[in-house]
């Protein structure tokens, strides 16, 4: 394995991680929206279902209208998050990418430089490593990728549950 593929598989690591960082990352914020909208249609169910003692359509109304202000308040932090994820995420790639490579570049001009061949074994030792660590990013996506899947699964399959209230507990007993 030459130089360059050693730079080659570093780079392919870090864009193997990068995608598995933003599928991660839309997986978040995919599902804080799912929930947020669940949320919004349980609370309207929940508030048309029941007959509540002193709340009568116009106070439903605005209990409905504070929910959808509130989840646009969080709908709002969580995107604004997500964007600055995705920022840091190419960001911190660039970064890595641009050290591989000036890296990569310092040992050619050295090895250039002195004609140093000794640098083969060191390549062969490492190059396992290296097809390793490829395939572990690999693996890392396809994880992060089954993770996004199952948690639009788990979203659908979610239902509502009916929450039975317990009987209240006497708050103390007399002693004979």
């Amino acid at each position: 394995m030459s130089n360059q593929s050693l730079a080659t598989a570093a780079t392919h690591v870090v864009a193997q991680y990068s995608a598995a960082g933003k599928t991660l990352n839309q997986a978040y914020r995919a599902t804080v929206e799912r929930l947020l909208g669940d949320a919004k249609t349980r609370f309207e169910s929940v508030l048309d279902a029941r007959s509540l003692p002193l709340v009568n359509d116009q106070i439903k109304s605005q209990l409905v209208n504070a929910q959808e202000v509130l989840s646009g308040y969080m709908l709002k932090g969580v995107q604004t998050v997500y964007g600055q994820a995705d920022q840091a995420i190419d960001m911190i790639a660039k970064g890595a990418n641009s050290g591989i490579e000036t890296v990569a570049s310092t040992v050619a001009r050295v090895e250039s430089s002195f004609e140093f061949i000794n640098l083969d074994p060191v390549r062969a030792m490492n190059a396992p490593i290296a097809s390793l660590a490829t395939q572990i990013a690999d693996k890392v996506v396809e994880g992060a990728k089954a993770v996004e899947a199952r948690l639009g699964v788990v979203a659908e399959e979610m239902t509502e549950v009916a929450v039975v209230a317990k009987p209240a507990r006497r708050a103390a007993r007399k002693a004979d």
